[in-house]
């Protein structure tokens, strides 16, 4: 039997936005995957737990962002650890559960998140778990990471929708429009759970 190819799309997701699915999307054509895994982080290691928004609620955002699409999946693997939410140790979890006999998998990350992978825990050990494909992110250029990790990167190329959870919040805080930024389903969850009211709330973020 083939092996089945999964992508990993981890994030905050605070929250998921048109431009992740646009991502997930180019990369599920790109490398020829058979479906791509959202992965909310439960405890992002840098960014501090009181100003994200639940994990219910992000978890949530995705489910709704991701319905229909048969393509799409969500893992709730870093819900079930209470520790920070490293890549490396989600990695070696997915394994188990996704066994390399069976499964390649690639961890889909921006051109942002590149050029900052040094600073990750033990990142040599991450691409040697997984393969690492990279997509491109506006204002970000991907050529002047480590060659390092460029050397050993799968690239997908994607429509270059400058949109960040950030401005999404913030939009939201100062009560303009964010439709057509987020799926229908995720503005209407946002507005009926009061979520990013002040422009305080919620974290930083793609």
């Amino acid at each position: 039997m083939a092996k089945q190819q999964y992508g990993i799309l981890g994030g905050t997701f605070d929250p998921i936005h048109i431009g992740h699915l646009i991502a997930a999307q180019a990369s599920l054509e790109s490398l020829t995957l058979d479906r791509v895994l959202f992965l909310p982080s439960a405890h992002p290691p840098h960014k501090p737990s009181l100003t994200v928004s639940s994990y219910a609620a992000r978890r949530e955002m995705v489910r709704l962002a991701i319905q229909g699409n048969p393509c799409f999946g969500l893992s709730d693997l870093e819900a079930q650890r209470p520790d920070p939410s490293y890549t490396v140790r989600t990695l070696k979890d997915l394994r188990r559960e996704y066994p390399p006999a069976r499964f390649d998998l690639f961890l889909l990350i921006g051109a942002d998140s590149l050029l900052e992978f040094g600073s990750w825990r033990d990142p040599e050990a991450i691409f040697s778990e997984i393969s690492v494909a990279v997509f491109s992110r506006p204002g970000y250029d991907a050529s002047t990471a480590p060659k390092l990790f460029r050397d050993k990167a799968h690239w997908v190329t994607t429509p270059l929708i400058d949109i960040s959870s950030t401005e999404i919040r913030q939009r939201v805080g100062s009560h303009r429009s964010i439709r057509y930024l987020v799926p229908n389903d995720v503005e209407e969850y946002i507005v009926q759970n009061g979520l990013y009211c002040s422009t305080g709330t919620g974290a930083s973020g793609r």
